[in-house]
């Protein structure tokens, strides 16, 4: 494999009981001044204590955000779900997109529903991956 060649992960994690809106702000925040360093995108997807994200962008970078992840006391259960090369980013607009169906945390959204289902399915159209046939679904059961 290239070593520049683009990589993702895509788990899901449920977050601690007591989650707040400053942890979840906090979070945004740090990903997206680390990620910006480290040439990651990607989308944070929150609801209802559960979290689901896609990380793009070298495999040395995201490999060692996931590592920070797995030990991040604000995640639990974390299930890895695709992992691998991919042929072109599917968030290169974000450092990390954020979208949640709690309320408490519009004011984080970067997207309100509407567009978030139109741009995940125009690229679903472009890519037609299975990362982002799951977000959908997630986003549909947990919201």
């Amino acid at each position: 494999m290239v070593e520049d060649q683009l990589y993702h992960i895509t788990y899901i994690s449920t977050g601690r009981d007591n989650l707040r809106y400053e942890d979840v702000k906090d979070i945004l925040e740090r990903s997206n001044v680390n990620n910006k360093v480290e040439g990651i995108t990607g989308i944070l997807v929150y609801c209802n204590k559960h979290f689901f994200q896609i990380i793009e962008g070298s495999k040395a970078a995201v490999s060692e955000i996931f590592q920070k992840i797995q030990v991040d006391c604000r995640h639990d259960n974390i299930v890895k779900i695709q992992e691998g090369p991919i042929e072109c980013r599917q968030f290169d607009s974000w450092n990390m997109a954020f979208k949640s169906y709690n309320k408490e945390l519009n004011g984080l959204d970067d997207f309100n529903n509407e567009q978030f289902y139109s741009y995940i399915n125009c690229q679903l159209g472009i890519h037609n991956d299975v990362s982002l046939r799951v977000l959908a679904d997630f986003f549909d059961l947990n919201g």
